[in-house]
């Protein structure tokens, strides 16, 4: 199955890894489990993403 969330557990290289899910009423994977990322690492990648989209 086609996944988009690569923040879920269950993400590998734009799948799904699950046999089923259960979506919703609005359309989202109740299976889904996000991955954690401490501050330190997202303030550290955005920082990094934010100097390569100022230098283009």
């Amino acid at each position: 199955m086609y996944c988009e969330n690569y923040f879920c557990i269950n993400y590998d290289n734009e799948k799904c890894t699950l046999n089923e899910v259960t979506l919703d009423i609005q359309g989202c994977c109740q299976e889904c489990i996000y991955v954690m990322i401490s501050e330190k690492t997202l303030k550290k990648e955005r920082e990094k993403f934010i100097k390569r989209y100022d230098q283009n």
